[in-house]
């Protein structure tokens, strides 16, 4: 894994590989997997410069959640249960949100799609970070604009030698052009999820274990009704 994406040195402690998040999750959408695996079957011709991401492990982040919260205290399974009402609370008035994917591109150390419209997905964003906050999660400080994105491939390592560098740019040319037609989709955004994302450097993946499902447009009663 590229030295810019570790969370922590590859000597620190393991437990701070493990950090709360909310990710979109589109495994129940046929269309986005199919899409995802016409990006893996690029991305698997250059296996010395890229991993890519498994079905099961495909994500868009939300947004990222120190590991402590306004307390002090480690943020686990329990306390993001506990958060989700006041996220779901802060997302009740929002509706599913239609988005498109793509195209797919080359992004510094990483295969990426970008997610529109930006300015939507940029006022759920904000929504995300109200709820937490309600809950007295603690975040980083916000972007200037939210960036709306999946990735599909997470570089091995810096393209830092001709070979590599060429090759770099061959995957970032095929990746450009090698899903025409058919380099944008539909997909949904109906629900996020509270997560515990893991970042593996020696595997070059990042995993999730899913804690507490929230649902656009909807509140508490409703979902216990």
């Amino acid at each position: 894994m590229n030295d810019k994406r570790l969370w922590v040195p590859e000597d620190g402690p393991g437990e701070d590989r493990v950090r709360p998040h909310v990710l979109w999750l589109p495994q129940d959408q046929p269309q986005v997997m199919a899409y995802f695996a016409r990006i893996r079957e690029i991305l698997g011709r250059y296996p010395d410069i890229i991993t890519p991401v498994a079905d099961k492990d495909i994500h868009g982040t939300l947004q990222k959640i120190n590991y402590e919260d306004s307390e002090g205290k480690r943020v686990g399974e329990q306390r993001l249960h506990r958060a989700g009402p006041a996220l779901q609370d802060a997302l009740a008035g929002q509706a599913p949100i239609d988005i498109e994917i793509g195209p797919p591109r080359a992004s510094a150390s990483a295969a990426v799609v970008d997610l529109w419209p930006e300015t939507v997905l940029h006022e759920l964003h904000l929504r995300i970070r109200d709820g937490l906050m309600a809950a007295s999660l603690t975040l980083p400080a916000p972007a200037e604009f939210f960036w709306g994105h999946a990735t599909g491939g997470y570089g091995l390592k810096d393209t830092d030698t001709p070979e590599l560098a060429e090759r770099s740019d061959l995957l970032a040319s095929e990746l450009g052009r090698g899903l025409r037609p058919g380099s944008r989709i539909p997909a949904t955004i109906s629900s996020v999820w509270l997560v515990l994302e893991r970042q593996d450097p020696v595997a070059n993946r990042y995993t999730f274990t899913r804690v507490h499902e929230i649902h656009l447009g909807r509140n508490d009663l409703e979902l216990q009704a």
